[in-house]
């Protein structure tokens, strides 16, 4: 009798695992900043260092997030003092998402953590490997992309 999961996990699966446990180490990192943030908080701060200044509504789109999450996501960098909601300046009705000096200086810090996670995630691929597997994904990710 051949027990089931001794069958290789599915392309989907196997990429799921790998994501939940790239986020379960960085949220091991990320507590160690003793700020109260995690993977989510990450992945937010780092897209606004790129988008910024920008809506929620703008940032809830490029984060695939409905709005509240994002609201909530907000609160706390702002909280920490990472953004400021400032008025929009072509829209009254609307407000923008700037991130602060001290945001981009969170950024940076983060960001070597999730470097380090990465590293350590990859740390039994040889250079080669590691090059074609980032080569093998771009190539599935561009093809999933719509022209």
């Amino acid at each position: 009798m051949i027990c089931a999961s001794a069958n290789p996990p599915s392309f989907g699966l196997l990429l799921r695992q790998v994501r939940d446990n790239l986020a379960r180490q960085l949220d091991l990192s990320l507590a160690e900043e003793n700020l109260g943030i995690g993977f989510t908080h990450f992945v937010g701060l780092k897209t606004l260092a790129h988008m910024a200044p920008c809506t929620a509504n703008e940032l809830a789109q490029a984060l695939d997030q409905v709005p509240s999450a994002v609201t909530r996501l907000l609160d706390k960098l702002e909280s920490l003092g990472c953004v400021r909601r400032e008025p929009h300046a072509q829209d009254r009705r609307a407000l923008q998402i700037v991130l602060t000096e001290q945001g981009s200086e969170l950024c940076a810090r983060l960001k070597k953590r999730g470097d380090a996670v990465m590293d350590y995630a990859m740390r039994d691929l040889s250079p080669e490997e590691r090059a074609l597997l980032m080569s093998l994904l771009t190539r599935i990710r561009d093809s999933l992309t719509p022209p």
